[in-house]
């Protein structure tokens, strides 16, 4: 029985160190070294979000209601430095800031590494097509550049609602006539170099 017994010992013992060793091995929690700028209280029956640093936080926060069964509720919003906002959750449940990074374009903040021109012009965009008045209540576009363009105008209500868009391909240094089809006015949105 003595055997047995420390037997027993042992490999609980054994187990232990085993345990301690694979507990000492793992790595840490990730840390990413910058402060946590924004910070929740809640004030009455409100809760609040507040931005304590002096650059522009992107703070996500889930929201998790009292009992339920369904998915937490997330919510991301861009923190101007030392700014308060109010949380719009309401009644029983727990929020949490579940991420605190910069702002897009700010120091440290979300870039597309793989294309980092999306989503700005770096330069005006090339406007080759106007849209003329014709004198006798009709319109016309009429490209000023040697390369053909395709050009997006707009019909509008009296009401000022939109009645839809067309396109339209003028070839290089030419005028097309756009007519009204009962709109009230015609407006012009864009033009670019015509598809291949």
């Amino acid at each position: 029985m003595d055997g047995l017994w420390t037997l027993k010992n042992a490999l609980t013992v054994m187990a232990l160190v085993v345990t301690g060793v694979w507990t000492l091995t793992q790595p840490a929690p990730a840390h990413a070294g910058a402060p946590q700028c924004a910070r929740m209280y809640a004030q009455g029956y409100s809760e609040f979000v507040i931005n304590t640093c002096k650059t522009c936080r992107r703070v996500a926060v889930q929201r998790r209601r009292a009992g339920g069964r369904g998915a937490p509720v997330m919510r991301t919003y861009d923190l101007q430095p030392g700014s308060k906002f109010p949380l719009p959750f309401k009644g029983p449940g727990r929020s949490r800031v579940t991420s605190d990074v910069p702002c897009r374009d700010e120091a440290g903040g979300g870039r597309d590494i793989f294309n980092p021109g999306k989503g700005r012009r770096t330069a005006p965009q090339k406007t080759c097509v106007s849209l003329v008045n014709t004198g006798k209540g009709g319109v016309m576009l009429s490209n000023q550049c040697a390369e053909c363009r395709a050009a997006a105008v707009a019909r509008y209500s009296r009401s000022g609602k939109s009645l839809g868009r067309q396109f339209y391909k003028v070839g290089p240094r030419a005028n097309v006539r756009v007519s009204s089809k009962g709109a009230a006015s015609v407006g012009y949105l864009a033009d670019v170099a015509c598809p291949s």
